[in-house]
């Protein structure tokens, strides 16, 4: 089957603003706009000062820079929850205030729908929570990033009655975790470093196809769902990198085995496998890919001085001794291997 035409895959700029990172605290969700989002990283060791305001957990270094780490439960009104190195920090920005936040774990990132949205019922000047979205059962806090600064400030002459240091891990095999973070984040500042960019360009998902490490642009993406509970319908007399068709809330799409499609090896099926729903402006597909790991602001990419075969790879870089690849979304979306042959 010939592929005759071009599918466009550029989004219109407007539809940015509506994706939303959406993340645990407390037992309830909650969610920033992505546009406020630096990077998504793994817990490092917290210093804890003195004296702090509250919620306020720490400080830590990053990118050359000290930054506060916010703890917002019992800004929301719940009690503080303990520290584990399997959480995640939220490093976000508001116009030139950087800090990050404490999250459980985050749940994935969805373009969220403005017919859902309410505005939240209590809400004040200081309000922590600006609306509330909700969907199938789902209810999702919207948190006013502009008002977690006002909060601080308005906190700071407070005592903070949470001792942090009984909450933050410090057995010793989360310190040899800690350790190996430190060592890598050391590493990366001494050989490139990543700007803070408050935009959504230039924001990328890093997932994993086996041992190797791929980043796509978030742009592309609507949604990241499991494969836990997603039937597969098979199709007949298709390629092997065509698993079958997914239906993701009445949308039908054609799920694609990545890592065969790249280089004809087959994923291994199993509970932990992530679905990345991608979108263009008239067709959509989904990537089956082993683990999807972190969101990376790629503005200043590093490019390496050899050139590479692959049409669907559009760059690459070394970072900490390991090659990283950018999916070329344009190429693949345009292959006509991906069509059906109906005849």
């Amino acid at each position: 089957m010939n592929n005759n035409y071009e599918i466009s895959t550029s989004l219109p700029a407007n539809n940015m603003k509506d994706y939303y990172i959406i993340f645990e605290i407390c037992g309830k969700l909650y969610a920033f706009n992505i546009n406020n989002i630096i990077e998504v990283i793994k817990l490092p060791q917290i210093q804890i000062p003195e004296k702090t305001p509250p919620g306020i957990a720490g400080y830590i270094n990053y990118n050359k820079s000290t930054i506060n780490v916010i703890d917002l439960c019992p800004l929301l009104g719940f009690d503080p929850q303990k520290f584990s190195v399997n959480n995640q920090l939220i490093i976000t920005c508001y116009k030139e205030y950087c800090f990050a936040v404490h999250t459980e774990k985050i749940i994935t990132i969805l373009n969220l729908e403005n017919t859902y949205f309410e505005p939240f019922p209590y809400e004040t000047d200081d309000s922590l929570i600006k609306e509330i979205y909700h969907k199938d059962n789902q209810t999702i806090h919207i948190i006013n990033i502009e008002n977690i600064e006002k909060v601080i400030e308005n906190n700071k002459t407070k005592e903070n009655l949470i001792n942090y240091s009984k909450l933050l891990p410090t057995d010793e095999k989360s310190l040899e975790v800690f350790q190996v973070r430190a060592n890598l984040n050391k590493k990366h500042s001494n050989s490139f470093s990543f700007p803070l960019d408050y935009n959504f360009i230039n924001q990328y998902i890093l997932f994993k196809l086996g041992n190797n490490n791929y980043y796509l642009d978030l742009k592309y993406i609507k949604e990241f769902v499991s494969l836990k509970r997603i039937n597969i319908t098979k199709l007949p007399y298709t390629k092997d990198f065509i698993k079958g068709l997914i239906n993701i809330k009445g949308d039908f799409l054609l799920l694609i085995d990545l890592k065969n499609f790249l280089n004809g090896e087959k994923t291994e099926i199993k509970e932990g496998n992530k679905i990345i729903l991608t979108q263009g402006r008239n067709f959509n597909i989904a990537f089956l890919v082993d683990e999807i790991r972190y969101i990376k602001n790629l503005k200043n990419l590093p490019k390496l001085n050899y050139n590479y075969n692959n049409e669907y790879i559009s760059n690459e870089f070394m970072e900490d001794d390991e090659l990283y690849s950018i999916i070329n979304f344009e190429k693949i979306i345009n292959d006509e291997k991906i069509y059906i042959n109906q005849n």
